[in-house]
């Protein structure tokens, strides 16, 4: 499977920038901590690639290019990094978040490319630490998502038109995995039904999946790109076994609609779905939009309009929703100093009684904190725990917590 350019055109660039020294900012009553610095001893050269996982028990499970890490928090508010496993030669580097199975197992996906077919790769806990196996090795996009019986789903598999992609179900079976392809993407760039997932898909609660592409969809001129701004789209299953796919929405379809989404979406307890879009909005600088069921018909509408670039941008992550029904989310605005670059934002977007939303910044980086945060998520007390691929003491990204 192809890589998505525009995914790795942004790893790419985030690796290549240097970092200024500047003094960290909090903001309102938030306190920022670094949990753990990246790029030294047993880290190996890499940085985080994707957002942090937590599981019951108050560890946090992360993936950088050369290896997937635990850190576990300690009896002195510190916490300690375990290293699961070492991706060397041998080994695609991971991408994306992992994700815990219904075992407690951890499963992860590999990049397409030179010398990796993209792989979909499971870590299993036993009595001697953990072990590494590849299940799937024939394309896969950045993460999973799993359903109650442990069966795998996400952007896996070639497609009919091979290197296009294809939305792939993985089934464990007494005699393995077990692959099957529920849609497969276009072949010729531009996909008029999307291509190029930048976040494996979410549930409904009612067995169907939704999510975004990054490319496909309408391309130039409503587009800024030719490869195409992408798509929300929804898997429905046909009760045999398939699944019908469907465009919901094709982003660049009016001059301030959104574009180009680097996160997937999530879903309220209403059922509405919101996400973000790097580009387009009224100013170019994205948006967080809402998909909604009006009428039995799905309705995107925009719930923020980024009006600047260098305070807030730019948005390039998969929101996540608190308790009390705010999102959060990063940006690549926030302080200058970071190269050419501003260092990236930490955002929240709360619901107003008039319909609109309030943004504010939670923090905004400036190098010795991190710089290009990469995701966030939020636990059951509202603290907020993310990485970023860059910054810090050794250029190589931390990893954080933001508490209320």
């Amino acid at each position: 499977m192809k890589p998505t350019f525009p995914v790795f055109r942004r790893m790419l660039l985030t690796v290549a920038v240097a970092v200024l020294v500047m003094t960290p900012h909090s903001w309102g009553a938030s306190k920022y901590k670094v949990l753990h610095q990246f790029g030294a001893g047993k880290d190996g050269p890499g940085s985080p690639s994707g957002p942090l996982i937590l599981d019951g028990n108050g560890k946090l499970f992360g993936n950088t290019y050369s290896m997937t890490f635990e850190l576990v928090p300690q009896g002195n508010g510190k916490w300690k990094e375990e290293t699961l496993h070492s991706f060397d030669g041998a080994d695609c580097p991971p991408w994306g978040a992992p994700i815990l199975g219904t075992a407690g197992d951890l499963y992860g996906t590999s990049p397409g490319g030179t010398n990796c077919h993209g792989e979909v790769f499971e870590l299993n806990h036993g009595l001697n630490g953990w072990s590494f196996g590849v299940i799937y090795s024939d394309a896969a996009g950045p993460g999973l998502l799993t359903d109650k019986a442990g069966n795998l789903y996400g952007d896996i598999g070639p497609g009919d038109y091979y290197g296009a992609g294809a939305i792939g179900k993985l089934s464990g079976t007494s005699k393995g995995w077990v692959y099957t392809q529920l849609y497969s993407y276009c072949g010729p760039p531009g996909c008029p039904d999307g291509d190029g997932e930048p976040a494996p898909p979410v549930w409904d609660g009612k067995g169907n999946l939704f999510g975004t592409t990054t490319d496909g969809g309408i391309s130039q001129p409503a587009c800024c790109t030719s490869f195409g701004c992408g798509v929300i789209f929804e898997m429905t299953p046909n009760g045999d076994g398939t699944s019908t796919y469907h465009v919901l929405h094709r982003f660049a379809s009016y001059a301030t609609d959104g574009q180009t989404p680097y996160g997937g979406l999530v879903m309220d307890a209403s059922g509405n779905f919101y996400g973000t879009t790097e580009y387009g909005g009224s100013k170019g600088n994205g948006t967080v939009f809402k998909l909604s069921s009006v009428s039995g018909h799905w309705k995107k509408t925009v719930v923020y309009d980024f009006p600047d670039w260098h305070n807030r941008a730019l948005p390039n992550s998969t929101l996540v929703l608190d308790k009390a029904g705010n999102l959060y989310g990063i940006g690549g605005g926030g302080n200058q100093g970071c190269g050419p670059y501003t260092c990236g934002v930490v955002f929240k977007l709360a619901p107003q009684k008039n319909g609109q939303w309030k943004y504010s910044p939670v923090h905004k980086f400036s190098g010795p904190d991190g710089n290009f945060p990469v995701g966030v998520i939020v636990d059951d007390k509202g603290n907020i725990f993310g990485t970023t691929s860059n910054g810090g003491t050794y250029n190589s990204g931390v990893a954080f917590e933001i508490t209320p």
